[in-house]
């Protein structure tokens, strides 16, 4: 009351009689500049019956208006009501200027926190998902009947022909690379082993592990975050169904048992491609192909490569649930979090085959 009273003055000046209903639609059809004066101005209340949301607005607009030029406001022949429900409008707060050097501290706790946050949320995704993927597996779990089965054939057999088709597609490229330089120095011979082993220790692994990050991952995503978004997972919580045990682990079991078998597919299809190319570009026999392969491969080598498919498998499951538990909002939402998830994914799996080269 006193941000109004503080204007007020007892000197007759030009007065606005406002109407019995000082509404929206008088409003709207008085601009507040149409009241623009060069001395105080006053406002008649005198035949006001009611007034809305728009009227008490318009009061503290010509009250900002006149007070930036010096002048006065004067509130006339006004109600009890009608007055506690002008000074009751929240008054603006003033932007409060916070230096660069001010602000940047507490950005880097914001920062901080946020990144906690997260990779706590992260951590128990996974800590749940293993439980109930390994331990939890000889217990009674909340699965539909015939789930793995499903998921089986949605993550590892429709992935087939696209792993087959780019994995020999990648090793024709890769011979052929190689084939130009070898043949130079006349060591064509070495085409073979030179691709069996990048094949079975690094590419047949990651290259199936991008392929699924960007095809399982992101189709977990997307289930699991429209789920979200559709009430379906708080509708499972509700009906005492554990949310991890009906949809994450069907999916854990399929991947981690497909990812091998799509490794040793890459494997073997893309050494096929650099056998072509061999056969093609340089010469070599079949049986002098396969002879040098098989005396450079050991089985170490194999190894190498399922340990590495598997630990994939369990990155891609794991990023893909984490990013469709965590959407909140709608269809913009999930699309947002599925991207992240096909770029977390494959980044972690990058980073992870980068610490495998110094272990195994």
């Amino acid at each position: 009351m006193a941000d109004i009273h503080s204007s007020l003055s007892l000197e007759p000046e030009p007065i606005i009689r406002l109407p019995e209903h000082f509404n929206r639609d008088w409003v709207s059809s008085r601009p507040a500049a149409g009241f623009s004066h060069d001395k105080p101005v006053v406002l008649d209340f005198a035949g006001v019956k009611d007034i809305d949301s728009s009227g008490i607005s318009l009061v503290h607009v010509l009250k900002r208006t006149f007070e930036r030029s010096n002048q006065k406001i004067i509130l006339r022949n006004i109600t009890r009501p009608m007055l506690s429900a002008i000074t009751a409008v929240p008054q603006p707060v003033a932007a409060v200027s916070v230096k660069l050097g001010e602000r940047f501290p507490s950005s880097v706790g914001t920062a901080t926190l946020a990144v906690f946050s997260v990779a706590a949320s992260a951590l128990s995704v996974l800590t749940e998902m293993f439980y109930w993927g390994t331990i939890g597996a000889f217990k009674k779990l909340d699965m539909k009947k015939g789930a793995l089965g499903e998921q089986m054939f949605q993550l590892g057999y429709k992935a087939l022909g696209i792993v087959a088709l780019l994995s020999m597609l990648i090793g024709i490229v890769l011979a052929l690379q190689a084939a130009i330089q070898l043949r130079m120095y006349g060591a064509g011979i070495f085409l073979a082993p030179m691709i069996g082993i990048s094949m079975i220790r690094e590419l047949g692994p990651i290259l199936t592990a991008i392929i699924l990050a960007g095809r399982t991952g992101s189709a977990t995503t997307a289930e699991i975050a429209t789920m979200m978004v559709g009430e379906e997972i708080d509708a499972l919580k509700t009906m005492g169904i554990n949310p991890i045990q009906y949809v994450v682990v069907p999916k854990f079991w399929a991947i981690t048992l497909t990812m091998p078998i799509l490794t040793m597919l890459s494997t073997a299809t893309g050494i096929f491609g650099g056998f072509l190319v061999s056969l093609a570009y340089l010469d070599i026999s079949s049986s002098l192909f396969w002879s040098q392969l098989s005396q450079n491969i050991f089985i170490k080598d194999v190894l190498a490569g399922l340990i590495k498919s598997i630990v994939f498998a369990w990155l891609i499951i794991w990023v893909g649930v984490f990013y469709g538990f965590r959407v909140r909002g709608g269809a913009e939402a999930v699309g947002r979090e599925t991207t992240a998830s096909v770029v977390t994914g494959i980044f972690i799996i990058i980073i992870t085959d980068a610490l495998f080269s110094f272990i195994i």
